[in-house]
């Protein structure tokens, strides 16, 4: 299959899985926030971001190595997958005893204490059915991810809606989370037996030590970029004493993570291509990451100056009269969204070079950049400290990334781009302001325009480009995903 079919493809099924599942992500988190009001729903977010923090090591960087490593060798599938789920489960064991050893220090109250260890649980579970939808990644077998992560997301807003409407809660919708994610990890579990391969438990130990081995610089990685994107939530929660704070930073926190749909569905549908360019067809590689770091940051532009502009009042619409306060932190914090963006593309990149040991000191440096800026501004500043410290450390860290392979690797002309993109960003934002008297929907098409008509001005689009996007996206996967 040529490289132009697989990319489409991958992208194609990416699309279809990512779209149903941040659509009933957001739908969800507006429901929940509205239902719970801004204290619980700030209880509710801490429970996810410092849980999800706390189950890092159950990952340890296994399923990036997976896909990295079956992508190249499919042979190599049933012994690794056998194995991971094993290490896994082990992981999982020890992320559950130093939670109970841990979460008793850090001077929650009982409540929290315990809402977190069910928060651990249910997150364990889910980790698990990352893992299965790891499996149909590296074997490029996106229909499955599909079905996989669908049926999760399903189970849980459908219980999580129910716990809400039977009027349970907080502590329904933290019991219903478990149930859902603990649930699903059995039926797709079974999909994977039936459909993918025999998966059993691995108990190969010289492979253990390779894989740990390998896994570990991913695994530090992902410890450290999860610790800087979480780190803000917990500090809060131990640096202030209102529990709405978190609340009203978690909503456009969860803005910005529905808007990573874009880079994730085409880096993580690039990712095994990426990874098996490196070896064979390394000169290709540059090609496709210039066209993917240039492509997304296209798509950020615009969705931050909307977001921008139409935050107020459509914030309070969506989320509820006590959110006011999350419209300022949001049109702070969106402006790390182009950052986002490209952080994506020079990660996947990186990873498909085996540079993990440079992922590993960029979020660390970011990490401490991050944990020395919230300590100094939250005190004083509180959400909103949080939200520009969040854009700075985006900034920090791409330019860590982009500056080591324009030096060592590929020196692409990227700085005339980004300027020129820059320009086609401040007309449409022109537009908006010029066209401000005019109807909602007339004045986003509008803008629209003139940015599309700013970006073929500056060459930034070509005929050609809008010819290749069209045959990604005329892909069947995108009318059918029928498994």
């Amino acid at each position: 299959m040529s490289l132009l079919r697989r990319a489409r493809k991958n992208i194609a099924m990416k699309f279809a899985t990512e779209a149903v599942i941040r659509l009933l992500a957001l739908f969800f988190v507006i429901v929940v926030a509205r239902t719970l009001g801004d204290q619980d729903y700030g209880k509710y977010s801490l429970m996810i971001y410092l849980g999800g923090f706390l189950t890092i090591p159950a990952d340890l960087g296994l399923n990036t190595l997976l896909i990295r490593e079956v992508s190249r060798d499919r042979q190599r599938l049933a012994s690794f997958a056998g194995n991971i789920l094993t290490l896994r489960l082990l992981l999982s064991a020890g992320v559950i005893l130093l939670s109970l050893v841990l979460l008793p220090f850090m001077g929650y109250s009982r409540e929290m204490y315990l809402l977190l260890i069910l928060g651990v649980f249910s997150l364990l579970c889910n980790h698990l059915v990352e893992f299965f939808g790891a499996i149909t990644n590296s074997l490029e077998r996106f229909e499955y991810e599909l079905l996989i992560k669908s049926l999760n997301k399903v189970l849980t807003v459908l219980l999580g809606l129910l716990a809400l409407w039977l009027g349970l809660g907080l502590w329904g919708l933290a019991i219903a989370l478990l149930v859902s994610h603990f649930g699903s990890c059995l039926l797709n579990g079974g999909i994977i037996r039936r459909n993918v391969t025999p998966l059993g438990l691995g108990r190969d130990f010289p492979l253990w030590k390779q894989l740990i081995r390998s896994a570990l610089p991913i695994g530090l990685a992902l410890v450290f970029i999860t610790a800087y994107v979480r780190l803000d939530i917990i500090l809060l929660s131990l640096l202030r004493s209102d529990t709405a704070e978190i609340g009203w930073y978690s909503v456009p926190v969860k803005i910005i993570e529905a808007l990573s749909i874009f880079p994730y569905l085409i880096m993580a549908g690039l990712f095994p291509i990426f990874s098996s360019m490196s070896r064979e067809e390394p000169e290709r590689l540059g090609e496709g990451y210039q066209k993917a770091l240039v492509y997304l940051v296209i798509i950020a532009l615009p969705l931050v100056l909307l977001i921008f502009h139409l935050a107020d009042p459509w914030l309070v619409i969506l989320f509820g009269p006590l959110f006011q306060n999350s419209i300022l932190s949001l049109r702070l914090i969106i402006w790390a969204v182009p950052l986002i963006f490209m952080h994506y593309a020079l990660s996947i990149v990186l990873l498909a070079l085996n540079r993990e040991r440079l992922i590993i000191l960029g979020s660390g440096l970011a990490l401490l950049f991050n944990l020395v800026s919230n300590l100094a501004v939250l005190p004083r500043y509180g959400y909103l400290g949080a939200s520009v410290t969040t854009v700075v450390t985006e900034l920090l860290l791409v330019g860590f990334y982009l500056g080591h392979l324009q030096r060592s690797v590929y020196r692409l002309p990227l700085w005339s781009r980004f300027v020129r993109l820059a320009l086609c960003g401040g007309l449409m934002a022109l537009s908006l302001h010029w066209l401000a008297l005019l109807p909602l929907g007339i004045k986003g098409v509008l803008s629209i325009i003139v940015y599309g008509g700013a970006l073929f001005l500056f060459r930034l689009l070509v005929w050609e480009d809008l010819a290749l996007v069209k045959r990604i996206f005329s892909h069947p996967a995108f009318s059918s995903t029928k498994v």
